[in-house]
């Protein structure tokens, strides 16, 4: 469901975000991992960081959106139903298959408080269950908390400049608490899947939608520089994190961090130099369907873990193989994801709407009569 003001390379961006992320698992997830020579070793290692690049959009992409919603008579309420509607309907679905998978065979399956947690997109705040029941939903958990407390983000964060204060402050606030300054509670905030490891991400994601924002202040020239400087400078350091992160070089928790704002300056100077190998249709398309194809790959790399072996067993050369159960993953998964979209996402999106126009033609209608 296209929609007039979307980005084509914020779009495009999502989509390699989200095969970036099946390439990774398409390794990572057969025990033990599928074989990889060096460099591409080195490269799928780090796909578990498109996610990283899927919350700069989507902190992008809501302050992107977000006067939109306040154009509306009740923005808070706007916001927040395209926020639900927009992620519960796939998650309740693949919630249900997953509850019902977990609970054959010897699974012990999930309590009725896990559940609940779950179907309340809360599981994040409660411990041993952040991971969620859905495989790979933990991003959706950390989503979740950031949607609850972006409206006053956006509120305080309203210029380039605090933007630029806010993304300091919450860097050093997430380096801190993983040094130990803030004590236990602090070191559980920057886990796997606590907020504040993540909040520098969505902060760089605000950063750079101010930064687009400031550049048609700018002269076309000092724009374009601007943003050339700003996709360079983002290609080298994910290069740089990369080869980094393969020597063990970089510490993890400044790692992710890093690859936040290395993705949020491509996101920048890709507004500007939109480069045809990296925003097209193609990947315009796969940034539609990208959170079915999130959501559903893990599925599907599950139950092709058997054939993956026997194209190993085939293939002598190690990257051929990969690229090769690679490929197989994604024609079975682009169009489960494109079922997904169309059938679910799409009116999920359209009941959404229709809610909100009912709920603002009947306050229309009642501030109507009370002034008769």
């Amino acid at each position: 469901m296209a929609q007039p003001n979307r980005l084509a390379f914020l779009d495009a961006l999502r989509g390699l975000a989200a095969v970036y992320v099946v390439l990774f698992h398409v390794m990572a997830m057969p025990a033990p991992a599928l074989a990889t020579g060096p460099v591409m070793g080195a490269v799928l290692a780090m796909g578990g960081t498109g996610v990283a690049l899927f919350f700069v959009i989507s902190a992008f992409s809501l302050a992107y959106t977000m006067p939109r919603h306040a154009r509306t008579p009740r923005p808070l309420l706007s916001f927040y139903l395209h926020r639900v509607f927009r992620i519960a309907p796939l998650f309740f679905v693949l919630l249900a298959f997953s509850i019902w998978r977990d609970g054959r065979g010897s699974h012990a399956g999930h309590s009725l408080p896990e559940i609940l947690a779950n179907v309340s997109f809360t599981f994040n705040l409660f411990p041993g269950w952040e991971a969620g029941i859905v495989w790979a939903s933990w991003a959706i958990g950390v989503e979740m908390l950031f949607y609850a407390v972006f409206p006053l983000l956006f509120r305080v964060i309203d210029r380039p400049l605090r933007a630029w204060w806010v993304a300091v402050a919450g860097t050093l606030a997430s380096l801190l608490a993983g040094a130990g300054v803030f004590g236990a509670g602090g070191l559980a905030a920057v886990g796997d899947y606590g907020l504040l490891r993540h909040l520098p991400v969505f902060l760089y994601g605000i950063l750079a939608y101010h930064l687009f924002a400031a550049l048609p202040t700018l002269q076309a020239g000092t724009a374009r520089r601007c943003c050339a400087a700003a996709l360079f400078g983002g290609a080298l350091l994910l290069v740089a994190l990369t080869v980094g992160s393969a020597r063990a070089w970089v510490v993890p928790g400044l790692g992710w961090i890093l690859f936040g704002a290395g993705y949020a300056a491509l996101l920048v100077g890709m507004s500007h130099f939109p480069l045809k190998w990296v925003v097209n249709r193609v990947t315009a398309y796969l940034g539609q369907v990208s959170y079915s194809l999130y959501l559903a790959h893990p599925i599907v790399v599950a139950l092709l873990i058997p054939v993956f072996r026997r194209i190993q067993a085939q293939v002598p050369h190690a990257d051929l193989a990969y690229l090769a159960c690679a490929v197989l993953t994604l024609a079975v998964a682009i169009p489960l994801a494109h079922l997904g979209y169309r059938l679910i996402e799409v009116p999920g999106i359209r009941a959404g709407h229709r809610l909100l126009a009912a709920i603002n033609g009947r306050r229309t209608a009642a501030g109507a009569e009370r002034a008769r």
